[in-house]
């Protein structure tokens, strides 16, 4: 008499949508809209962000600078929130082309800019 032993492996394939992505960074984006300057970290040439959302290196030691907000988990930051992926809100303009302007200028990370278009940094 034979004895068959049979494994049944089951493979679940998760599939992110784009529609997901976009929904997430809208989330994103409402929550870094409703975070407002305050002096005490303006005052120290920062800017009002969540914590966790801080580039590496660039939070202030001094906690407290946004008092109103910091039960929200926002501190006084040298730096824009790392999920700000919006062109304008990072000081550029979105210009038709690939290479509109100095590589050193563009803000290859933008989402917000039409296809086939790059976001150009504005410098005055």
């Amino acid at each position: 008499m034979y004895r068959c032993n049979l494994v049944l492996v089951l493979c679940v394939v998760g599939v992110v949508r784009a529609s997901d992505t976009k929904a997430k960074a809208s989330a994103d984006f409402r929550i870094i809209d409703s975070i407002h300057s305050e002096y005490p970290c303006t005052e120290q040439g920062g800017l009002c962000t969540l914590a966790i959302d801080c580039p590496t290196g660039h939070l202030l030691e001094e906690k407290g600078l946004c008092p109103a907000q910091r039960s929200k988990g926002v501190e006084c930051c040298y730096g824009l929130s790392v999920k700000e992926t919006r062109c304008e809100k990072r000081g550029g303009i979105c210009m038709p082309g690939k290479e509109p302007c100095n590589k050193d200028m563009r803000f290859t990370e933008a989402t917000d800019c039409p296809d086939e278009h790059t976001c150009c940094i504005v410098v005055r």
